[in-house]
């Protein structure tokens, strides 16, 4: 079904362009700013959930049960239509035209650098001791927070690792950096790589398979 048409309530316009805003809100969020009682608006977030246009994630701050925060998923994001990604692209042709290749390299280095850092900082221990399942756990919640919305498992003999959004979506026909700065991310974490789909190719997703690792 068109999204439009999913959208006839004005109530979830509403949490929509809330969440347009803020990027991700709770129920106490959208409480303040729309008059609605809070078993409605929990109901038209679930509903936008099964829809496929909210994605939610538990956040605990402190004792007492954790708060469900609620954000757009890509799908419901292109009702917003967004210049940056094709602003971005202009200026890394503009950056290439006047001779700063390395520039634009050593920018995606560092983009990816900053998530590994992320990863390593987050584990219980060193990245060389800790198991698959804690880096697991890991990578899904920066690779989110990055805007990949990432779906992550772990199978018998090897790590899956879907990312059905790309940030850099817009620029991949104007530099593929970004993809071979990824590859080295991966490769630092599980030592080897192989995708086996990407969304510049046409595929809905970008794919890896990365090894379980053995622990030391």
């Amino acid at each position: 079904m068109p999204v439009l048409d999913l959208l006839q309530s004005e109530t979830k316009r509403r949490l929509l362009r809330l969440m347009n805003r803020r990027g991700e809100i709770t129920l106490n969020d959208a409480l303040e700013k729309i008059d609605r009682a809070r078993p409605t608006l929990r109901d038209h977030l679930d509903q936008m959930g099964r829809d496929g246009l909210v994605t939610r994630r538990s956040k605990r701050e402190g004792r007492g049960r954790p708060s469900m925060c609620y954000r757009m998923t890509s799908r419901a994001e292109r009702l917003f239509p967004r210049r940056e990604g094709a602003v971005f692209a202009e200026f890394l042709a503009y950056l290439e035209e006047q001779g700063r290749d390395q520039l634009i390299e050593e920018f995606f280095q560092s983009f990816w650098d900053d998530r590994l850092d992320e990863v390593e900082r987050r584990l219980p221990g060193s990245l060389k001791s800790a198991d698959t399942r804690q880096i697991v756990d890991v990578l899904k919640a920066v690779l989110e927070e990055a805007g990949f919305m990432p779906e992550v498992r772990v199978e018998e003999d090897r790590v899956v690792v879907e990312e059905c959004n790309c940030p850099f979506a817009e620029i991949i026909g104007a530099t593929e950096l970004p993809c071979a700065s990824e590859t080295c991310f991966y490769e630092a974490l599980f030592g080897r790589v192989e995708r086996t789909r990407h969304i510049p190719d046409g595929d809905e997703a970008c794919a890896y398979e990365l090894p379980v690792l053995q622990q030391q």
